[in-house]
């Protein structure tokens, strides 16, 4: 794949990738597409005028473009686009990467515009490093009789509005925090009181976090090993959503040392696996997490046998006997758990 400057033989081909943009655009919003012939005059028309035009081509085919225009001595990257059948593969990154040497050739930012519907483009943007607001553009409906559905968003607790699209991404958890704001805003609260919620809550969280990351250091030395697991995934691991309610506390784990041993151990094992700790990473996957579990188990219990600390044995060997009453317990475990009663039980 090469990303190549527009030249007029390939105009055609920028022109038709000009017009998907906008068809799946629109059809995103659930908006009415424009004219073809309208988006073609455009495309041509910012290719004559000379903005920088940027072709991916495989095999001979245009499967993508980049389009950065100046304006008043600042550059901004107006369109990016990659055909669905080639995304994912780094087309995207490196259109973006060439257009960013290109501007460096003449300045050293480049602008976008990017709307706060479209999650997949937010997400993109971030990774790429664009991560500064500069310009917020606010709009309001002279008639509300015509205003379309809107979700309730906030910025520094501030309350705004963003329109729906028909064919929205946002997972369960950001409707239900939209939702929710909608109702606090409703209900009288008000920016401070946001705020004070908010900065309370993330205070809470660095305390949280920073007992993990001590937690992490002292079991560290005390079994003589790093463990590939981060404060923030053992706080958010300790505190996910579960199919059965947890015999122990976080703050109770955060207190035992073969309890923050086996959290570890049970993070390290799904990390292996390609998981990423969010707090529904026990509920979608139980089979994987009970492999987890047995295997921290067996370090759990090796630590124990070699400290000698035959109270703590009793009192694990006391669960892994439930373990065997568990309905849901994998049948291929139920072997491993009792290897593990007759090694240890004695």
């Amino acid at each position: 794949m090469n990303i190549l400057p527009l030249k007029q033989e390939n105009l055609v081909e920028f022109q038709n990738l000009y017009i998907r943009f906008y068809f799946e655009l629109r059809s995103k919003q659930g908006w009415k597409p424009g004219d073809e012939n309208a988006y073609k005059k455009e495309a041509a028309h910012y290719f004559n005028r000379g903005d920088i035009i940027l072709l991916a081509v495989q095999d001979g085919k245009s499967i993508g473009f980049a389009r950065v225009s100046s304006r008043e001595g600042n550059y901004w990257l107006e369109e990016i686009y990659v055909v669905p059948t080639h995304r994912g593969k780094g087309i995207g990154s490196a259109l973006v990467k060439e257009a960013e040497r290109e501007v460096m050739k003449h300045d050293d930012s480049l602008y976008l515009f990017v709307l706060p519907q479209d999650k997949e483009a937010i997400g993109f943007w971030k990774r790429m490093g664009y991560d500064t607001i500069n310009t917020i553009e606010l709009v309001k409906n002279i008639d509300e009789r015509n205003a379309d559905y809107r979700h309730t968003v906030e910025l520094l607790g501030e309350n705004f509005k963003i329109y729906g699209w028909k064919n929205e991404n946002f997972d369960e958890e950001e409707l239900e925090f939209m939702h929710l704001l909608e109702r606090f805003y409703e209900n009288g609260g008000t920016k401070e009181d946001f705020l004070d919620m908010v900065n309370k809550g993330i205070k809470d969280w660095l305390e949280n976090v920073k007992r993990c990351r001590l937690a992490i250091e002292k079991v560290s030395k005390n079994v003589g090993r790093d463990f590939h697991v981060t404060p923030s995934e053992l706080w958010r691991y300790l505190n996910a959503e579960s199919y059965e309610k947890d015999t122990y506390t976080p703050q109770k784990i955060l207190e035992n040392d073969y309890l923050i041993l086996h959290e570890l151990r049970e993070i390290e094992e799904l990390k292996k696996k390609g998981m990423k700790i969010t707090s529904k990473v026990i509920l979608e996957n139980p089979e994987v997490i009970y492999e987890a579990h047995i295997k921290a188990l067996q370090e759990e219990l090796r630590i124990a046998f070699q400290k000698g600390d035959k109270h703590w044995i009793k009192s694990r060997i006391k669960d892994l006997r439930n373990y065997l009453e568990d309905p849901y317990l994998p049948e291929k475990l139920r072997p491993q758990v009792k290897e593990l009663l007759k090694l240890y039980q004695n």
